[in-house]
């Protein structure tokens, strides 16, 4: 190489590091003083357990972790940081929400290490964030956790089924799972969980999502009483709204209640726009369903709903969802068939009530089409959707094609309130 390459390559790795640095003081990576006690302060509350991570929240030895860390595993060998070994039970799961709460068993009376729950929604962009966690396997090596540290990229992010997470770019890979995602002040903010992946590696490219505390908070007590089984998450069925993007706020207006059903129950009308939920400002169709996603089952909300230019509170109580049944088949169809075709329908049931016939051609399902779609295909969408996808009080709408009396191709919609 010569010496003028060697002199710019030189330069240029000096910009390199330059800029670099200044990336990293600009978004706030640049450690704060304390960081290597704070490491060593909160590691021997860290919990290894099944190729992934907890983390110890009470002296009495209650653990975090995420569901899908323990599958379906009742019971567990774990290793705290500090190296000392336990038992641990499984207490309850949340398996929609990807978290477990478990219990160590005590050798003696000398309290636990634990960490204490923050507030996450005091959380902001920009605040310092540590996470600890076994990425790899690497702490089954050398027998320590790991520590990352970056920054809270964004918070109240839907991910998924996190529909409240937090953001940060403290490295997570595989491992992390459970393990908790900590504040400079050593409290728990969020459980590590997801991770953002390219070209289908199974490593982080920048982004690491947790479950916050707060969220959590809400379902201790569940957890606790679950004698080992799951708990379930709250909805309130029964709305319909007004077709729009899902981003607006235009999506937040209800077109239709279905009669009987909780949000019925709690008096929503026909011609409402949801405003809060909860407290909390809902924008869009997207955010509803965020926030709706962190709670339990007969949790009782206040709804906030603009009403004849005014703002009217009302309460309701949100309910453990089951699947929904429409009460009729679809035909196998033909390769000639544009459209799939309704088979039998099942008496006084919904799509009966709702005017379904057999032989009506689906034309678009809840505002999904299906021009130029292949019948073959359109048979397995609907048929997997409408054993998997209904809720019961679900109001369901079709467009249908049928022949009138003339004999003429003529469209219509068929309203639904699944059972």
């Amino acid at each position: 190489m010569s010496q003028y390459h060697r002199g710019s390559a030189t330069w240029v790795l000096g910009l390199a590091s330059l800029v670099v640095g200044w990336s990293a003081s600009a978004r706030g990576d640049v450690p704060p003083q304390g960081l290597p006690e704070l490491c060593q302060r909160v590691k021997p509350s860290y919990v290894f357990i099944s190729g992934g991570s907890g983390v110890l929240i009470t002296p009495d030895g209650l653990m975090l972790t995420n569901s899908h860390v323990i599958g379906n595993g009742k019971q567990f060998d774990v290793r705290l940081g500090n190296g000392r070994h336990f038992r641990a039970k499984l207490l309850g799961r949340d398996v929609d929400g990807d978290l477990a709460l478990l219990q160590l068993e005590k050798k003696n009376e000398t309290p636990f290490p634990h960490l204490e729950l923050g507030d996450s929604d005091k959380l902001q962009v920009g605040d310092h964030a540590l996470a600890i966690g076994n990425p790899f396997g690497i702490g089954f090596v050398d027998q320590h956790p790991t520590f990352t540290f970056g920054v809270i990229s964004a918070v109240n992010h839907f991910q998924g089924n996190y529909p409240e997470a937090i953001v940060t770019d403290a490295e997570v890979n595989p491992g992390n799972s459970g393990g908790p995602l900590i504040n400079m002040q050593g409290q728990v903010v969020g459980i590590n969980g997801q991770i953002s992946t390219r070209w289908g590696l199974r490593s982080n490219t920048g982004l690491g999502y947790a479950i916050s505390a707060n969220q959590i908070r809400m379902w201790i007590p569940r957890l606790q009483k679950a004698a080992g089984g799951d708990v379930a998450h709250g909805k309130l069925p029964g709305i319909d709204f007004e077709k729009a993007p899902l981003e607006s706020i235009q999506s937040l207006k209800i077109k239709d209640i279905a009669e009987g059903s909780p949000a019925a129950n709690a008096g929503l009308k026909a011609g409402d726009t949801i405003v809060k939920f909860d407290g909390k400002p809902v924008a869009s169709a997207v955010r509803l369903a965020s926030v709706i996603g962190i709670y339990p089952e007969d949790h009782e909300v206040t709804i906030d709903v603009e009403r004849d230019g005014q703002v009217v509170p009302l309460k309701a109580k949100l309910v453990r969802t089951r699947r929904g049944q429409l009460g009729f088949k679809l035909k196998q169809p033909d390769k000639e068939d544009p459209f799939v075709k309704v088979g039998s329908v099942d008496k006084d049931s919904p799509a009966e009530q709702g005017g379904l016939k057999s032989d009506d051609e689906i034309v678009e399902v809840e505002g999904n089409k299906f021009a130029n779609v292949p019948a073959g295909l359109q048979f397995r969408l609907v048929d997997g959707w409408m054993k998997n996808g209904v809720t019961a009080g679900d109001i369901i709408k079709f467009t249908i094609r049928r022949k009138n009396d003339k004999g003429e191709p003529t469209e219509q919609e068929v309203r639904m309130i699944a059972k």
